[in-house]
């Protein structure tokens, strides 16, 4: 893989992730969420920046995303995929998948089930900060946003993300209903080319076309 492009861990210690969304079982959720996030980011070859909340600098979560992603930029990185430890189905194919589309000059969302991303994939000279930090983080405008705001958008299919121990429930639960379906679940492409209304028809994602607002 590319150096040029680096993985931003951001999110909070299991601790603090665990008391802000009452996963329950002490911080051993928390806990387990955020190895295998660890475990499934080292194993895609590329170089990891971890931002927990003694690190980041900001009065709101917009602010302390975009300083921490400017931080990243400073150390010499051009590209860099953003993820938190909150969305269980995350794979090393999906980081693969985001570094190859910022390598191609595109930037890269994953959808998650509220309006928001699972997965943010930037390039730097796409990065306005004070525009990046003003958005509606946090709510279910974040997506929509995120598209009006950057360039040349490749989507990842839609995962969900984990706010609660009932969203961890439930994950479970659709994964035991769906146990006929893994197969094609794991083999099936995960990007789909869309251009001029015309779609391929691998994945539910999505190429927007056309430029953001001036960075300066």
């Amino acid at each position: 893989m590319n150096n040029s492009t680096a993985i931003l861990l951001f999110g909070r210690s299991a601790a603090a992730e665990s008391r802000a969304k009452a996963l329950g079982e002490g911080t051993r959720t928390a806990e387990a969420l955020l190895r295998r996030t660890e475990k499934v980011i080292r194993r895609a070859g590329l170089p990891v920046i971890r931002s927990t909340e003694k690190l980041q600098r900001g009065s709101s979560f917009g602010e302390r995303l975009a300083n921490a992603v400017a931080e990243v930029y400073t150390r010499g990185f051009a590209r860099v995929i953003v993820v938190g430890s909150d969305c269980s189905s995350l794979q090393i194919s999906h980081l693969r998948a985001a570094a190859q589309q910022l390598e191609a000059g595109n930037n890269v969302l994953g959808p998650d089930q509220r309006g928001g991303a699972w997965l943010i994939g930037l390039q730097r000279e796409d990065f306005n900060h004070e525009h990046f930090a003003s958005l509606c983080w946090e709510t279910q405008n974040v997506f929509s946003e995120l598209t009006d705001l950057l360039p040349q958008i490749i989507c990842l299919r839609q995962l969900a993300d984990v706010n609660s121990l009932g969203d961890l429930r439930k994950l479970w639960t659709l994964l035991r209903s769906r146990m006929g379906e893994l197969y094609d679940l794991i083999f099936a492409p995960q990007l789909v080319f869309v251009g001029k209304g015309v779609g391929f028809a691998f994945a539910a994602v999505m190429q927007r076309e056309g430029r953001g607002p001036p960075t300066d």
